[in-house]
């Protein structure tokens, strides 16, 4: 994978960085006048100190999944690192996600750090790209989920009626392209069509028979756009390579783009590998219902003036969690927390509204855990000195 990296200027990378702490800082404020972040709101009574710190340990046992996860794709192409050196990694790219400038910062450290350890840097790059998108996907996958857990209070609301069927479709659209991509990359265009054809014919039956008029109202038509969508991805997904035409003609044109052909090359590696795909994917789903029921335990923990259910976290905690796709600092502070608060809002009826005191009690420890990283950092760089 030597795709080029389109040229970025001193100026815009500088000012991308402002307009995301701007972005963070009005978010946060907006959240502290709207009274969703007090103090009081972040304290736990003697009561609750067990749920609290379940909450804490199962985001400690969460983080460390993520490294068991990392050491297994970089398995899948032929890596060998230690356990305690994919946990040293791990916490570095935790401490730069948290403490730095996000997801992007923790990439490179880790992506650094790896390629010191293993000299490898295609491989470690596309386990690292995997490792983003089987993550994401799992998002989708418990969104969804959490939408059909919560169908009917879904129809209750007037404000999520218009919002969850589109994002429904997009959930479904987005899901299943990448899967439909990655057998067409990995197997054959026609396997990937047939599978696809299938799973289509079975959506668009549930909706037909379905007793719910809303799912053929309100669904139906963003579902169709989005099957549609999907099966054009094992036509398109081969022609995303170097040697693709939309590779060569439009997409290596720009930042996005090459990253598309990254991505798409670094599936190729894994092509024999659906055993380090499943159970990646298993490690991914066990470290997000960590964090997710974490959420819960802290909810039932914090002097909050609205306790949530297990439900409407369900519902709200992986759509949060994909709000963070918007490049923000400090692993989309503010923005996560606006979403959850939001999504939360609307799922109770407007009953809890302190809900992004919930989702920044689990930031703050996630950015304590994450300082275990610092020693690493600073052994690390003392052996260079030395050296």
């Amino acid at each position: 994978m030597s795709y080029p990296e389109p040229k970025r200027s001193f100026f815009s990378a500088q000012l991308a960085n402002f307009l995301k702490i701007t972005l963070a800082a009005c978010l946060i404020i907006w959240l502290i006048r709207s009274g969703s972040i007090r103090f009081d709101y972040l304290t736990v009574s003697k009561d609750h100190l067990g749920s609290f710190l379940g909450g804490i340990l199962l985001i400690f046992l969460g983080m460390n999944v993520g490294a068991f996860r990392y050491k297994e794709l970089l398995k899948g192409t032929e890596i060998r690192i230690s356990t305690y050196n994919s946990l040293k990694i791990n916490f570095v790219m935790y401490f730069f996600i948290q403490c730095v400038l996000g997801a992007a910062s923790g990439d490179i450290a880790r992506f650094f750090y790896t390629v010191r350890e293993t000299g490898e840097k295609p491989k470690v790059g596309a386990a690292i790209i995997i490792d983003r998108i089987i993550g994401l996907m799992g998002l989708f996958v418990l969104a969804g989920i959490g939408i059909l857990f919560n169908w009917e209070t879904v129809l209750s609301s007037p404000q999520l009626q218009v919002l969850v069927p589109p994002l429904l479709a997009i959930i479904y659209g987005l899901w299943m392209s990448s899967f439909l991509g990655y057998l067409s990359l990995t197997r054959n265009k026609k396997t990937a069509i047939t599978v696809g054809s299938t799973f289509s014919v079975l959506v668009i039956l549930i909706c037909l028979f379905s007793s719910s008029n809303s799912i053929k109202n309100e669904v139906w038509a963003a579902i169709l756009i989005a099957i549609f969508g999907s099966l054009l991805a094992p036509i398109v997904a081969p022609e995303l390579l170097q040697d693709g035409i939309i590779y060569k003609n439009f997409l290596s044109k720009t930042k996005i783009g090459s990253k598309i052909g990254e991505f798409t090359s670094a599936l190729l590696l894994y092509r024999n590998k659906p055993k380090t795909i499943i159970l990646t994917a298993i490690l991914t789903a066990v470290q997000h219902i960590l964090l997710i029921v974490s959420l819960y335990f802290f909810s039932q923990s914090q002097n909050l003036p609205a306790i949530p259910s297990f439900n409407e976290l369900f519902f709200s905690s992986p759509l949060a969690y994909l709000a963070g796709l918007i490049p923000a600092p400090a692993a989309g502070l503010g923005v996560n927390e606006a979403a959850f608060e939001t999504l939360l809002s609307a799922i109770s009826n407007h009953v809890v509204y302190a809900g992004a005191s919930i989702f920044l009690m689990q930031r703050i420890w996630i950015t304590i855990f994450s300082l275990i990283g610092i020693p690493f950092l600073i052994r690390d760089k003392s052996k260079v000195i030395a050296t």
